[in-house]
């Protein structure tokens, strides 16, 4: 009874209006009204996310067959040809205790299945390839993520790109709680929320990665921030912290098909813009202001246009030079300034 109590009033205190709420504020703030023309989100909003990210499966898998598996195949990317694998309780559950040690049990396993030492290692040689992606099953699941998150970027310019907060960030708080959610707005969260419940699906069937662990809890955390911004009504930068986040995505993404297609150069150029958009999204743009980001971008044009302009001189000069003509700008006092 006393666990109970206890429970009870952590509860409490947890959720006290004093804690999340400023003076004069309360959960009642959060509810609709039927006499208000602003409609504030509730929790019971989301419940279709789960849904969404039941269609987002069979989006993927139609897509992967129909699209990127034939793609894939036309730039070379390795397939290996899986064996299907006999199930067996007794060598299932040495490979399971062992993993890549078991080869030290082989002459105890012989004995407990009656099988020969060679079916035992060509089962334990099968059995791994099961858990070791090939390039394909790789190449399936980047696709996927460059395809939605380029497709939730763009979507996400389009829907907020009419919208003051994205413009000046003071306006994600301004008559704060509330805040007007529009149908955009609505399916903007419902499909982000919905693509994450649908990686928290696929992370069994998926390849098993090193940081499974720390990707479940990505995963997860994610989804409580999304529920948490919603209920809480802080949607307007809850809107700009999703699309922030897609922008770099892809490029990363992309590098890893590039990569798999083996076009290394063109993976190197992508994982650079990867780069750049990482450090001015989530370093600049998220903690800072947009003013600050389009003061950077400028920087960094600049810098590339200038460094362009002095190649197509060079290039120029070369060619004046080699045909004995008498070149009419001194590349050596040449600015860029000058053009």
């Amino acid at each position: 009874m006393c666990r109970i109590f206890n429970m009870a009033a952590l509860v409490s205190w947890f959720w006290s209006e004093k804690f999340w709420f400023p003076h004069g504020l309360s959960w009642e703030d959060l509810k609709n009204h039927d006499q208000s023309d602003i409609r504030l989100p509730q929790l019971n909003d989301m419940h279709w996310s789960i849904v969404v990210g039941v269609v987002f499966l069979v989006i993927r898998y139609l897509y992967e067959k129909l699209v990127v598996i034939p793609v894939g195949r036309y730039f070379g990317v390795k397939e290996r040809r899986r064996v299907k694998v006999v199930p067996n309780i007794i060598l299932e559950a040495a490979y399971q205790k062992y993993g890549l040690t078991v080869n030290d049990n082989v002459k105890v396993l012989v004995k407990q299945t009656d099988m020969s030492k060679r079916e035992v290692e060509k089962w334990f040689l099968h059995r791994r390839q099961q858990d070791v992606p090939d390039s394909m099953q790789k190449f399936r699941e980047c696709s996927w993520h460059f395809t939605f998150y380029l497709s939730s970027f763009i979507a996400g310019c389009v829907i907020l790109w009419d919208k003051p907060w994205f413009w000046q960030t003071k306006y994600c708080w301004k008559g704060w709680p509330q805040l007007n959610v529009t149908l955009d707005i609505h399916l903007y969260y419902l499909i982000e929320l919905g693509f994450y419940w649908s990686l928290v699906f696929t992370l069994i069937t998926d390849h098993k990665r090193k940081d499974f662990i720390e990707m479940v809890v990505h995963h997860i955390v994610t989804i409580l921030l999304i529920y948490f911004s919603w209920t809480i009504n802080f949607i307007h930068v809850g809107t700009l912290v999703l699309l922030v986040h897609d922008a770099a995505d892809y490029w990363m993404a992309a590098a890893k098909m590039a990569h798999y297609c083996k076009k290394h150069k063109l993976c190197e150029g992508f994982f650079v813009m990867f780069c750049i958009v990482w450090v001015i999204s989530r370093l600049g743009l998220y903690p800072a202001s947009y003013k600050w980001m389009v003061g950077i971008i400028k920087i960094i044009l600049n810098l590339l246009f200038h460094k362009s302009l002095l190649k197509i001189q060079l290039i120029r000069k070369d060619k004046s030079n080699n045909m004995d003509d008498a070149s009419d700008t001194d590349f050596e006092s040449f600015q860029p300034e000058d053009l």
